[in-house]
């Protein structure tokens, strides 16, 4: 730890401080270190730094479910649900396995792709720190699954729908990658309604993470319409585009939510993940 404080400056006095600056110096400890295994170390800290960051930012997680009465079967796992049972039963004599009806809550399946704006102001951590809130929400709550876009000029699909992928390995590719200077907003929002139509549930949401400020491509609010429901994170700053943000989450059907801090994430993407499900509960949505 020491030999890491020595190479940048890693402010704070208590153990977690530390090791929070060393994920946030990771960056800088990558280009100034000569000893790989002092980099490793830099890694293997940020990661886990980042994880744990990301579940206290979320702190108890729990989705809604809906009741259903099911027939029982082997394997089938429930509460007996007294009055339908007894509804199938003439006599105690007569009943059978095939009587007995079962109460199971469930979990409405959905789908959620992430895209996030890696152009030059993003460096690894931030990166880090957004990929986190969906994985970590994803393990934790089951029942979703998820996909993650980068784009810059070009659109990078670092996890796909229909594919598992280790977590740690995930942060630790976003801490090493190298954020670059234009913005193709429409590159990413193509990208990632390609990654929604893998998806096996019908329940699909999109969530876009960027300032606004397009730098190459078309203007994105049109094809934000394409989206079944599409939501916006606006970073701000001095260049953030409110308009073109508000007009994505406009024509996605969705809300816009400002972001001052990337540490604000997990709290905002579970806050809107949880109002999905809920809406879908009420309105009878289907299950995947």
């Amino acid at each position: 730890m020491q030999r890491l404080r020595g190479i940048v400056d890693v402010p704070g006095s208590t153990g977690e401080e530390i090791i929070w600056s060393i994920a946030k110096n990771y960056q800088k400890i990558r280009l100034r270190a000569k000893d790989p295994s002092l980099v490793r170390a830099a890694k293997r800290i940020a990661i886990r730094a980042i994880i744990d960051r990301t579940l206290r930012q979320l702190g108890p997680t729990k989705m809604p479910t809906v009741k259903q009465l099911v027939d029982y079967r082997p394997g089938v796992e429930g509460e007996i649900e007294i009055s339908s049972t007894l509804d199938n039963v003439a006599s105690p004599e007569d009943m059978q396995a095939g009587d007995i009806v079962l109460e199971r809550k469930e979990l409405k399946h959905i789908a959620c792709v992430l895209m996030i704006d890696a152009s030059l102001s993003m460096t690894g951590e931030k990166l880090a720190m957004a990929t986190s809130s969906i994985a970590v929400l994803a393990h934790r709550l089951k029942g979703i699954e998820y996909a993650v876009v980068l784009f810059e000029n070009k659109a990078n699909t670092i996890k796909k729908m229909d594919r598992e992928a280790d977590m740690e390995k995930l942060l630790g590719d976003l801490l090493d990658l190298n954020a670059m200077g234009y913005t193709n907003i429409e590159e990413g929002l193509m990208a990632g309604l390609r990654e929604l139509e893998k998806a096996r549930t019908p329940n699909k949401i999109g969530i876009v993470v960027t300032d606004g400020n397009y730098t190459m491509g078309h203007d994105p609010r049109q094809l934000a319409a394409l989206f079944p429901k599409l939501h916006v994170m606006m970073t701000t700053g001095l260049d953030a585009r409110e308009d073109v943000c508000q007009g994505m989450a406009h024509y996605g059907k969705g809300q816009m939510y400002e972001i001052k801090n990337y540490e604000e994430m997990p709290r905002v993407l579970y806050r809107l993940i949880k109002t999905f499900h809920l809406r879908l509960h009420q309105r009878g949505g289907r299950s995947g």
